[in-house]
């Protein structure tokens, strides 16, 4: 179910942050709500993928530890459990609003598409995985019915390409040749050019939160500007970090790093100061 990887659902909560509604108690029972049913629905996708990669998995360091690749739990447990996530959280999130369905189908047809063949084509994975994310930041949007910002969108999914573009990076840093025996797309990657893929796509998230910042800052008082040191930051020192990085467990690591969890709490801090407070 990777429980732990539930933190890529709270992108859900930017529309409520970012549209001024963060303190609107039905607005934010409601987001709190499609959290958990995306949460459901993820789980039930990881699912899916660990049963269609369970002997690929097998060859990898860390993901063979897995409960179906260790042997721990069977197919047909698994199976069931899948289907009891997917249902639940699909008819919660058809509760809330019937719309988010479709939307919700859009991100189960994307992960599919990917587990089966997507996966094996070098940077079109990437593609697909960082499409997730925008389907995420898009069911918070229209749960709350607010206007749908491109520049939210195009963060996102710059973000999202630049956190698995580091990903690939350590995975093949650390499997070495064995990299390929994984995942047939790791033979078309290379360190030099996802170096190159990181630059570009670090530059473009600065760039994209600064122009946002200063042409669609909700309270039109330009105040997010002053985040944009403390973005840039956060880029700058995951990107230092994937150049010494050995460890597949990459969230692991950013949550480990000091100067990096210092610099999401104060961004976090001051951009609520910001919008709601000064």
């Amino acid at each position: 179910m990777r429980v732990k990887q539930w933190y890529k659902n709270i992108i859900i909560f930017l529309p409520l942050v970012f549209s001024l509604s963060l303190l609107d108690s039905n607005n934010f029972f409601q987001t709190i709500i499609g959290f958990f049913a995306l949460c459901l629905t993820s789980s039930a996708l990881y699912i899916r993928n660990d049963i269609h990669d369970v002997e690929l998995d097998k060859q990898h360091p860390v993901k063979k530890h897995r409960p179906l690749a260790s042997g721990q739990i069977s197919k047909n447990t698994a199976q069931l459990i899948c289907f009891i996530l997917l249902a639940s959280g699909l008819i919660i999130i058809a509760i809330l609003n019937w719309q988010l369905v479709i939307i919700l189908i859009f991100l189960i047809v994307n992960t599919s598409v990917y587990t089966k063949w997507l996966k094996d084509f070098a940077y079109l994975d990437l593609l697909s995985i960082s499409g997730n994310f925008v389907i995420r930041v898009l069911t918070g949007m229209v749960l709350l019915q607010v206007p749908v910002s491109p520049w939210l969108i195009f963060g996102v999914f710059l973000v999202a390409l630049f956190l698995g573009l580091m990903k690939r990076k350590s995975e093949i840093i650390v499997m070495k040749e064995n990299a390929i025996l994984h995942r047939k797309s790791f033979s078309r990657y290379s360190i030099k050019n996802l170096n190159y893929a990181l630059i570009i796509s670090s530059v473009l998230v600065i760039m994209i939160y600064s122009i946002y910042s200063v042409t669609s800052d909700p309270t039109e008082e330009y105040r997010l500007v002053y985040t944009i040191p403390i973005v840039g930051f956060i880029i700058f020192r995951q990107y230092y970090l994937s150049e010494r990085n050995t460890s597949l467990r990459k969230f692991s690591e950013v949550i480990n790093d000091k100067l990096t969890v210092f610099a999401i709490v104060t961004y976090i801090v001051t951009t609520l100061f910001l919008l709601y407070i000064h």
